[in-house]
């Protein structure tokens, strides 16, 4: 692709507009490719390592605005938004109204005080740290969250393991790795299951469910501005699919009025609103996977949810690729396996553990409801875990599985704790 000598205009509306729109204006451009150049230029926007203060009024909206030939204020209207911050604690607060820029074509909106400029009720105030400074890429990957509620006596009762989810924040806040990879599996959509139910526990907990996914991404994204996140598809995520296929298949596909870029309404990436926090979304679960490390000439890591069982799952992902690395989830129980190519390259297989409850609350072949309506605590044979790879760009990788246990990880001499 030509160099291309981008337009103080083209700078402006790049950073504030929705992606779908800069896909229409420059379709010789990937999705992924705009992403990346918004980001180098809210970057530059906000001068160097990002270590300026939000913006305040309308002289330093209009000096910020400067860099891309926009400093006259007549082109830029201020407006409000109330997006969140964490605090000391951990916890979500709202922060003051902050001003954001549109430009006088009426549309295009920015908030120069958030990473994502796209419109969204939650609204991310990025970590201020420095990147740490290391001679190779780190990935995290972690899986099988399996986000959803049981509605018990009035009471929103997770699924998933919040204490398994907060390490996996943790870690990554604590390692800042450049790419973090979900294998899958983040949703249970449990009312939607083709199994009997065993209660009427998940009769309305789809929208929490949704709005749980979308603040742990908008948590990840917070810590990890600069991070490329991605998701591979799933058998969980893939029931919101068939359930529209069987019984509202007129339905399936449409999208909003005027997003025509966008996810289909009734999708997965739509209603986890993952492109508003900066998610890439690999869809089509059989054959979803995100190829990672193919620009070092040798064998690429294959990041995948996963669709065989049983045991020996690596073994079985060795026979069907002989030539490449594979990290995957799906079967709830970690394992790692190695092989040695004829040419002297070894190769990882690794299943990467869950992240959600694994005494009885997910539902299961051994998991039951009591005549109470009460969950029956049992432990399930499934281990909690996320992995770490060190990636050192010559086509070597080390991979560790980070077991969590009781809600605590320890990692190269460090304790990552969820339960604080």
């Amino acid at each position: 692709m030509a160099y291309k000598l981008w337009s103080a205009q083209e700078k402006a509306n790049l950073v504030s507009e929705p992606l779908g729109i800069s896909e229409q204006r420059h379709p010789q451009y990937t999705r992924n490719h705009l992403y990346t150049l918004r980001r180098y230029y809210i970057k530059q926007l906000r001068g160097k390592d990002m270590e300026v203060e939000p913006t305040k009024n309308v002289q330093e909206v209009s000096e910020l605005l400067e860099p891309f030939g926009l400093e006259n204020l007549a082109d830029v209207d201020v407006s409000y938004h109330v997006g969140y911050i964490k605090n000391a604690d951990g916890e979500i607060e709202y922060t003051k109204p902050l001003p954001s820029v549109r430009a006088r074509a009426g549309r295009n909106t920015q908030q120069l005080s958030d990473f994502i400029s796209q419109a969204d009720p939650v609204n991310i105030t990025p970590s201020k740290r420095k990147p740490i400074n290391r001679d190779h890429k780190l990935i995290v990957a972690f899986s099988d969250s399996q986000i959803d509620y049981r509605e018990i006596d009035g009471k929103l009762n997770p699924i998933h393991d919040e204490r398994a989810l907060e390490v996996v924040r943790l870690m990554c806040q604590a390692l800042r790795p450049d790419t973090i990879v979900n294998l899958g599996d983040t949703i249970d959509l449990s009312a939607l299951s083709r199994f009997d139910k065993d209660s009427t526990h998940f009769d309305h907990s789809m929208q929490p469910a949704f709005n749980r996914v979308h603040r742990l991404y908008a948590e990840l994204r917070a810590d990890n501005p600069l991070a490329r996140i991605v998701e591979v598809d799933s058998n969980h995520n893939t029931r919101l699919k068939k359930f529209m296929l069987k019984n509202a298949s007129a339905l399936y596909g449409l999208k909003q009025a005027g997003a025509e870029h966008d996810y289909p309404v009734m999708s997965y990436p739509y209603l986890a609103n993952l492109g508003a926090v900066g998610v890439e979304w690999v869809s089509g679960y059989g054959g979803a996977e995100l190829v990672y490390g193919e620009e070092y000439n040798a064998p690429p890591i294959i990041f995948k949810h996963g669709m065989y069982t049983g045991v020996s799952v690596t073994n079985k992902e060795a026979i069907h690729n002989p030539e490449t690395h594979v990290v995957r989830g799906h079967t709830h129980r970690p394992e790692v396996a190695h092989r040695t190519m004829r040419n002297g390259t070894y190769l990882t297989y690794m299943v990467v553990g869950v992240t959600c409850s694994i005494t009885g609350d997910v539902p299961s072949v051994y998991s039951s409801v009591d005549d109470r309506n009460q969950v029956v605590r049992t432990q399930e044979k499934w281990q909690q875990s996320l992995a770490v790879i060190h990636d050192y760009q010559d086509g070597t990788y080390q991979f560790d599985n980070v077991m969590i246990h009781s809600g605590i990880a320890k990692y190269n001499g460090k304790v990552y704790d969820g339960n604080e």
